[in-house]
């Protein structure tokens, strides 16, 4: 199979923009609330979103891993592994979700020691808080059914299920908080009923768009306590990785409310856009991911070198067009967000931030997606843990000398630490994967643009 640059857009493209909406829920949730010229408001959200990623990025891998193992079941194609792997994660992701539920005030209690923000900031993050964790089974078993539809290359269904539900989402923003002035909490129950919404869609979509029936199957995806164990265990290194970022954005959330109420409002301004420009990049980490997969499922090594080398010239590209449309946009981004003059001030003098982050993040962003695509996963973690560990060092150096410009030296050094630290395990995808010929040589031949 030779892989082209218009079969990686067909498939890239849509996953760009399907990805990309995802973090357009937090952001219309803090533009909407940022219209009430409120910064507690503002807080608040930023602090609740904060606790609620928390606990979705810490099963993150539901998706991650489910679009590695729906890829290669694509790639022997085997129908019964496709089926069993969207129905086993679902049942579980579903479980976990409602463990949430059952623990929600343990979880509130723990994010209050951890980001310790002022008391009119944790009041309305606890409003935001209480609704939206009832959503924790939607959003989990979304990442399972996004997963899959992304591992099967159902691009355009992926497109659509995300698209329809930020819509949603942005009406019934606009409803529940600026016809119904029910304030954060018609920001919660707004996202609470897109997700299901969004879950109900990719249920449907999702027993529709194959070319077997998944009802067929259901026999083979009966889930054991052996099979969640299985599950568990394959994704350990997804969940440490993911455990080394929470700990990165709570820390970096708890600086910011500790350098003041205002300041923490600017920086959840700052991390919405931030979190639009990860999942652009994103987006390219997921088609590489299905390709890689496909590859490695077909043991074929060529695919594999061809997936490499478009990944590194995407990203490359990525990178000079967000670079650009930052410089070019980032005084103008502040207003969708807030009207207040003091944190669009303050945003202002952190923007030049905004413009670096994706010369500094880009790389490892979109690489990581060869490396779970392919289930070599140990890398993942152990660079996460590496960048984590730098950014430890480098935060209350940097804080104590220059204060939230300090953080945010330190968030870029985290991001980058993410490539240089990944990178050098480059070879071991086609050494564990594919095959030990020549493996040195041909990782490096395949990076070349």
């Amino acid at each position: 199979m030779k892989l082209t640059h218009k079969d990686y857009l067909n498939l890239a493209l849509p996953f760009i923009v399907a990805t990309v909406t995802q973090p357009l829920l937090g952001a219309v949730d803090t533009a909407v609330i940022g219209q009430l010229g409120v910064a507690a408001l503002i807080g608040g959200v930023a602090i609740g979103t904060v606790v609620m990623n928390t606990l979705y990025w810490l099963f993150g891998f539901f998706r991650v891993s489910t679009t590695g193992q729906s890829a290669m079941a694509v790639g022997r194609g085997d129908y019964a592994e496709q089926a069993a792997a969207l129905i086993r994660p679902l049942v579980v992701a579903i479980a976990v979700g409602g463990l949430f539920i059952l623990l929600r005030q343990p979880i509130w209690q723990g994010a209050l020691l951890v980001i310790e923000p002022d008391a009119n900031v944790a009041a309305n993050a606890h409003i935001y808080f209480d609704i939206m964790i009832f959503g924790a089974p939607f959003v989990l078993a979304n990442y399972t059914v996004i997963g899959w539809l992304m591992g099967q290359g159902k691009a355009k269904q992926t497109l659509l299920i995300q698209v329809f539900g930020n819509l949603l989402n942005i009406a019934l923003n606009l409803l529940f908080v600026i016809a119904f002035d029910l304030g954060i909490a018609g920001v919660a129950y707004a996202s609470f009923s897109a997700q299901f919404v969004m879950l109900m869609v990719g249920v449907l979509v999702s027993a529709n768009c194959t070319s077997f029936s998944l009802f067929d199957y259901l026999r083979f995806a009966r889930i054991t306590l052996a099979d969640v164990k299985l599950i568990a265990s394959s994704n350990v290194d997804l969940l440490l990785r993911t455990v080394c970022i929470l700990i990165f954005f709570n820390l970096m959330a708890r600086t910011g409310a500790q350098l003041g109420t205002e300041i923490l409002a600017t920086n959840a301004i700052l991390m919405q856009v931030i979190f639009i420009v990860s999942y652009l990049f994103d987006g390219i980490a997921n088609a590489s991911s299905v390709f890689a997969g496909k590859a490695v499922g077909a043991k074929d090594s060529r695919l594999l070198q061809q997936v490499l080398r478009l990944n590194t010239q995407w990203t490359l590209m990525a990178m000079l067009v967000l670079t650009t449309a930052l410089a070019l946009s980032k005084d103008q981004l502040v207003l969708l967000f807030t009207p207040l003059p003091e944190l669009i001030v303050l945003y202002q003098q952190m923007s030049g931030w905004l413009v670096l982050f994706p010369l500094v993040a880009g790389a490892g962003l979109t690489l990581y997606g060869i490396f779970t695509g392919t289930g070599t996963t140990r890398p993942v973690f152990r660079s996460s843990a590496a960048a984590l560990l730098l950014f430890l060092v480098a935060e209350p150096m940097l804080v104590e000398q220059w204060s939230n410009h300090g953080l945010w030296c330190a968030v870029s050094l985290f991001y980058a630490g993410r490539f240089v630290f990944l990178y050098p395990y480059i070879g071991e995808i086609k050494r564990k994967c594919i095959g030990d010929r020549s493996v040195k040589q041909q990782a490096a031949s395949s990076l070349k643009v």
